[in-house]
C-alpha cells in the first residue's frame, strides 16, 4: 500500500510539472519535432530567456529533457512518451469541448473505450447539422457522398430510405467496393430479390456482416471521408447531426472501428 501511495505521488508530481503549466507543456510539445536551442524555444513560445530557463531546469530536474553537447534541448525517452500522451490528452479535450453538446447529449455506450481514448484524432473534424426547415439535408449529402465513393465501409442499425435500390446502384451500376455491418432487423428489411441480384453478379463487391445485438452507433468510412453519427438517449437516431472528417487520422480511426465491429459479426451468405 505504501509503495502504491509513493508511486502515485511521483506520478502526480510529474503530471503537475508537465500538464499544469502552459509554458512547460509548450516546451515539451515543441521539442517533439526536433532538438532546439534556447533562443529557438524563447522565440517560438514568446517568453524571455530567464523565464524559459527556469522552466527548462524544472523539466530537466525531472528527467523529461536534457541539453546535448551543442547546448540544444532534447526530450529524454521518458519525456517523449509523456509528451506524446500529453498531446493525446490535449487533443481529446479539444474535440470533446469543441462539440460538447454533441457528446453530452448522445449515447456513447457502443463505442469501445479504446476508440474513445483515441477521440483526439478527430481534432480537424467538423460538426454538420440540419436546420428545422431542412431535416433531410445531412441524409441527402450522405447519399451523394456514397455515390461519389470508390470504397465504402459502414456500420448501421437504422434503415435508410430505398436501402436496397441504393445498394444495387452502388454495387452493380457504379461497381463500388462495399462492406457493411448491419443488424438482423436491417437484414430482414432488405429486399431479398435485390440482394440475390447483387450477389449473383460476379463483379459485385458487396459484403454484409450481421450483428446479433442492437447497435447504438452509425458511421460510414469512404476512401475520402468519415461520416459519424450517434443515437439519442431515447434510442432514436439523430439524423440532424454528423461529425465529418477527411483527414488521414480520422479515416484510420473510422476504419479501425469498422474492423472492430466486423470481427464481432457474422458474414452473410445467401
Amino acid at each position: 500500500m505504501l509503495d502504491e501511495e509513493q508511486d502515485f505521488k511521483i506520478s502526480q508530481s510529474t503530471l503537475r510539472l508537465a500538464a499544469c503549466s502552459g509554458l512547460r507543456s509548450s516546451i515539451l510539445i515543441s521539442l517533439v519535432e526536433k532538438e532546439k536551442s534556447l533562443s529557438e524555444l524563447r522565440d517560438e513560445i514568446m517568453v524571455s530567456s530567464t523565464t524559459a530557463i527556469h522552466s527548462l531546469r524544472e523539466l530537466e530536474k525531472d528527467k523529461l529533457l536534457y541539453q546535448n553537447e551543442k547546448k540544444n534541448y532534447l526530450l529524454t525517452e521518458i519525456g517523449r512518451i509523456i509528451t506524446l500522451k500529453l498531446i493525446d490528452f490535449i487533443e481529446a479535450i479539444g474535440v470533446l469541448k469543441k462539440y460538447e453538446e454533441f457528446w453530452l447529449n448522445h449515447d456513447l455506450s457502443d463505442i469501445p473505450e479504446y476508440f474513445l481514448e483515441k477521440i483526439g484524432v478527430l481534432k480537424r473534424s467538423i460538426l454538420v447539422g440540419s436546420s428545422a426547415t431542412d431535416v433531410l439535408k445531412i441524409f441527402t449529402e450522405f447519399v451523394d457522398m456514397l455515390r461519389n465513393s470508390k470504397e465504402i465501409r459502414g456500420v448501421t442499425s437504422m434503415f435508410i430510405p430505398d436501402f436496397g435500390p441504393l445498394l444495387k446502384e452502388l454495387t452493380l451500376e457504379k461497381n463500388v467496393d462495399v462492406k457493411l455491418v448491419i443488424t438482423k432487423e436491417i437484414l430482414e428489411g432488405l429486399d431479398k430479390e435485390i440482394l440475390r441480384e447483387i450477389f449473383a453478379d460476379k463483379k459485385s463487391k458487396l459484403e454484409l456482416y450481421v450483428m446479433k445485438e442492437p447497435l447504438k452507433v452509425a458511421f460510414t468510412v469512404t476512401d475520402s471521408l468519415l461520416s459519424f453519427g450517434l443515437f439519442n438517449f431515447d434510442g432514436t437516431y439523430d439524423w440532424n447531426k454528423d461529425i465529418i472528417d477527411s483527414t488521414k487520422e480520422g479515416l484510420k480511426w473510422g476504419l479501425e472501428l469498422f474492423e472492430w465491429y466486423c470481427k464481432r459479426s457474422d458474414k452473410f451468405h445467401l
